[in-house]
């Protein structure tokens, strides 16, 4: 039973942080965002995909970061998003750019009954980037059962480098790193026979917030590896960073992508 608890708090820890983050997640067609979006986009071309006049399930799809873009080129995008404050921006941005071929749902991939839903064998393409929806043999089974033809996954890499987060860990007794992604996505996939393809590239995010929006991003951050956070250690840390009021940092990462054949 406290187990159980355990599991039911941490989740409830971590669907209020994404609700919160979605606040100031980054938005599809921001310039940076969109560059960096059309970059790793034009490389699943490479790959042979074809997203043309394509149906796409954007699993974990957050405020459309991919769903917008891609939807330029596809027939039909279906973005899901547990969040429902990702999902509410979203429709936002569909609404605010009068986009026809975009249907965004809130839903948790986890809990979704793919039959019931009528999503199997239903898309040309199964696409996630950056969520922690498919990550087990039978969560990567569930995505290939939604695709005719690919499965793009984009997730973390080797790399996840910030000055003032890898403090903050280290206040705590927390190692800051790359959380669990490609790597262990390719052991699972490879050890299903599959061969995907593996690329990796390295991008960077900004954040930018009050004193007090970092202070309670850096908490749910320590709470969420299971730590006790120390109000007092943090702010004196983020007294040395303020600048009138407002604190910015830099997160350096190496993300992966994987492209594979649906079966």
């Amino acid at each position: 039973m406290n187990a159980l608890c355990n599991n039911n708090s941490q989740q409830e820890k971590q669907n209020a942080f994404w609700e919160w983050m979605a606040l100031k997640y980054p938005l599809p067609f921001e310039e940076k965002m969109l560059d960096d979006t059309s970059r790793i986009i034009s490389l699943v071309k490479s790959k042979g995909v074809e997203i043309s006049n394509a149906s796409i399930l954007d699993i974990g799809c957050g405020t459309g970061i991919y769903t917008l873009p891609l939807a330029r080129e596809a027939a039909m995008v279906t973005g899901l998003d547990n969040s429902e404050t990702m999902i509410f921006r979203m429709k936002d941005v569909i609404a605010s750019n009068s986009v026809q071929n975009v249907q965004a749902v809130k839903l948790s991939w986890k809990e979704a009954d793919i039959s019931a839903l009528g999503f199997e064998k239903v898309f040309d393409i199964t696409w996630i980037s950056m969520s922690h929806a498919v990550q087990t043999r039978q969560d990567f089974e569930k995505m290939e059962k939604c695709a005719k033809k690919w499965c793009v996954y984009i997730g973390w890499g080797r790399k996840r480098k910030n000055v003032l987060m890898e403090e903050v860990y280290r206040l705590h007794g927390l190692h800051y790193g790359p959380p669990p992604g490609v790597d262990s996505a390719y052991d699972i996939l490879t050890g299903s026979g599959k061969s995907p393809s593996l690329d990796y590239f390295e991008t960077s995010w900004d954040w930018t917030g009050t004193t007090g929006e970092t202070l309670k991003a850096m908490v749910f951050y320590i709470e969420m590896q299971g730590g006790r956070p120390s109000i007092d250690l943090i702010e004196d840390l983020l007294a040395c960073h303020e600048q009138n009021g407002r604190i910015s940092h830099t997160t350096y990462v190496e993300e992966g992508l994987m492209v594979w054949h649906a079966e």
